[in-house]
This record gives C-alpha cells, sequence and structure tokens, in this order.
C-alpha cells in the first residue's frame, strides 16, 4: 500500500475519512523517471524511493474500527460482510503478452477506449485477478481494485505488479472503503450479476463517482435454451465440490472446450459460411487464451453464484432513474448474450 491511497479510503462502516494509518513494516521500493510528473507531490516519495507499506493497520477516528494492512493489500471488508469465495486463478499467472486479453477489455468496455483512461483517477469494482486493472493502468490512469476474495486480490497485486499507479484493496463492492464522488470513472465488469441486489450495488457504485465522470458496467443477459440448461447443469454438479475436485472438473471441461469449440473456430472461421456457424459455439473467441486461464475462467464461473441476468431494458433503466447523462447501453454477443452499459454523472 502507498499512503497516496490514503486520500481515497474512507471507513466502510461510518464513511469517516481520513483514516489513521499505523505502519509496522515498509520497503523503500525504487520509481523511475515517467512515474510521476515533474513537480507532482507524492507522499513517500524521497530519493527515487517511494514507500510501500508492507504490515499496519488503518484506523476509523470516528466509529473505532480498524482495518488491517497484511501483504501490502488494506484489508476493508466491514464487520458483516462475508470475503468472497476462492478464486480458480490462484493456479494461474496473467501472460500480459497475450494479445487477447486487450481486445477482450476493450471489447467489454467500449465505447470506451484507451484514451478515456488516460490521466483518470479510475476504480475497478470486483477486479478478480487483476487483467482489467493492468490495462487501464497502462493507458495512463491511476488505478484502484477493489474485490472481497483474499485470493484475487493477492493475484491482482501480483499481476499488476510495477505499475506505480495501481492500488490494491480488499473490500465489498456494497459497502466500498472509498470517498464519495471521487472517481472519474468506476468500471464494473462481470461483477453485478453476482451480488445479493444488481440495483442498489450499481447506485452505490454510481455514489463514487465524481460529477462529469462515468460508470461502466457490463453484465449477463438472460440465458435461453441449451445454454440455460448446461450451465444450470454444470452449477449444479459443481455446487457439492470440493475446490480440488472443481479444479479438475474445470479442466476436463476446458479439453472439452479446446477440442469441441476452441480448436472448430480457429481453424475453420475464416472459411464461410462456417465462421457464423462457428460463432456460436460456447465461449469461442477464448481460444487463444493459455489453457490455464481457461481452466481458470471456467472455476471461476462455476463457485460464484449467479444471482440474476438482466436485459438490455434494465440497464439502461437503471442509468436513467439515477439521473445519468450520454447513456449508452449495447449488446454483446462474444459467449452469449451479455449487455454493456455506460453513462455520465451529472
Amino acid at each position: 500500500m502507498k499512503r497516496r491511497l490514503l486520500d481515497w479510503l474512507a471507513c466502510p462502516a461510518c464513511g469517516e475519512a481520513p483514516l489513521d494509518l499505523v505502519v509496522k513494516r515498509a520497503e523503500a521500493v525504487p520509481v523511475y523517471a515517467g512515474h510521476w510528473e515533474p513537480g507532482e507531490v507524492v507522499p513517500g516519495l524521497r530519493d527515487g524511493t517511494i514507500e510501500e507499506i508492507l504490515e499496519g493497520a488503518l484506523g476509523c477516528p470516528g466509529c473505532h474500527a480498524t482495518y488491517p494492512i497484511t501483504d501490502g493489500i488494506p484489508r476493508m471488508l466491514p464487520e458483516g460482510s462475508a470475503a468472497g469465495v476462492a478464486t480458480g486463478h490462484k493456479w494461474t499467472q496473467f501472460q500480459r503478452a497475450v494479445p487477447e486479453f486487450e481486445k477482450n477489455f476493450l471489447d467489454i468496455a467500449a465505447p470506451l477506449t484507451p484514451t478515456d483512461f488516460t490521466g483518470r483517477l479510475v476504480l475497478d469494482a470486483g477486479c478478480g485477478f487483476g487483467r482489467h486493472a493492468l490495462f487501464a493502468a497502462r493507458y495512463g490512469a491511476e488505478v484502484v481494485a477493489i474485490d472481497n476474495s483474499a485470493e484475487a486480490v493477492a493475484s491482482c497485486r501480483d499481476n499488476v505488479d510495477g505499475a506505480m499507479r495501481a492500488h490494491v484493496v480488499q473490500g465489498d463492492v456494497e459497502r466500498p472503503p472509498f470517498r464519495r464522488g471521487l472517481f472519474d470513472l468506476v468500471f464494473s465488469y462481470g461483477v453485478l450479476h453476482h451480488v445479493r441486489e444488481a440495483r442498489p450495488a450499481f447506485r452505490i457504485l454510481g455514489e463514487l463517482v465524481a460529477p462529469g465522470g462515468r460508470l461502466s458496467i457490463w453484465v449477463y443477459g438472460p440465458r435461453q435454451g441449451i445454454t440455460r440448461v448446461a450451465t444450470g447443469a454444470l452449477r449444479g454438479a459443481a455446487a457439492a465440490m470440493t475446490a480440488d475436485q472443481l479444479h479438475h472438473f474445470s479442466r476436463a471441461v476446458a479439453s472439452g472446450l479446446r477440442a469441441f469449440s476452441h480448436t472448430p473456430y480457429r481453424f475453420l472461421s475464416p472459411v464461410p459460411p462456417f465462421g457464423w456457424l462457428l460463432s456460436h459455439l460456447p465461449v469461442h473467441d477464448h481460444h487463444r487464451w493459455p489453457f490455464d486461464v481457461v481452466v481458470a475462467d471456467i472455476y471461476d464461473r462455476l463457485r460464484v453464484p449467479v444471482t440474476g441476468y438482466y436485459t438490455g431494458e434494465q440497464i439502461e433503466g437503471w442509468y436513467a432513474e439515477e439521473g445519468y447523462a450520454d447513456i449508452r447501453v449495447s449488446r454483446r454477443v462474444a459467449n452469449t448474450e451479455s449487455f454493456r452499459g455506460l453513462g455520465t454523472r451529472r
């Protein structure tokens, strides 16, 4: 954790800010020209290094709640908030050079482009293993990534390592530990269909956006036909499995997808009329993803419950009811139907 994160954190229990910081262990991390703007005031920056707080605590002067800092990550789950489930990505290491990951991020984030991130303070709400946070940081944003899973934030921390303007927090997106009206851009991709009540969570995320800032989401649309039946059956089978059993099961599913979806699409999609037909195969667009990442993606889809599916009309209604301007909702059909939403906070 860097000291500049204190400027944005607030007590998730009572909203008090600033928080008191106690440092138990820290290290000096080298920084280089280009990490910071000339003349920029950066707490903890001196003599070519910046302080990275590894162990300590954050205290709320209002309600006296205490939040530990362990392994460089503030643990800011409020009392009553459950930690997230284990993630399959604890078995994987993100391969930054795979171009399909960036293509996937930009597809989900559309109509946002890399320039929409440059120079912005950005929140990745529900960061998972940090792939989206990394690209936002690469595009020049100062990124704060939050997830309620200890394994997810540990993986995210490792995957954004070296990005001086990326910060990782363990917390609850429904009770976020941040000051209100703070961020230039909040994005939450693949998260709201997992929370208990998506509509209130959407409102809470919007409260973190500064006036004139934007809120970007991506959610699952309704499942139909064979997809709905197959998804339900797989989730049902996975529910009673241990983590190791589910990992082995996910590898088996991934092997099947490689054989019957990824490989046919990869080699035959350029040939008419196979391209159109094969584009309807499940998760065909993951055909260039490393196998272990496909396994982890399946694991997470099966382990984390889906609490709802939402139509484009519903998403547009959420933005309109909250008074957003320049509302854009678009349908995304890559694996199965899903929807992107973007709006500007008035």
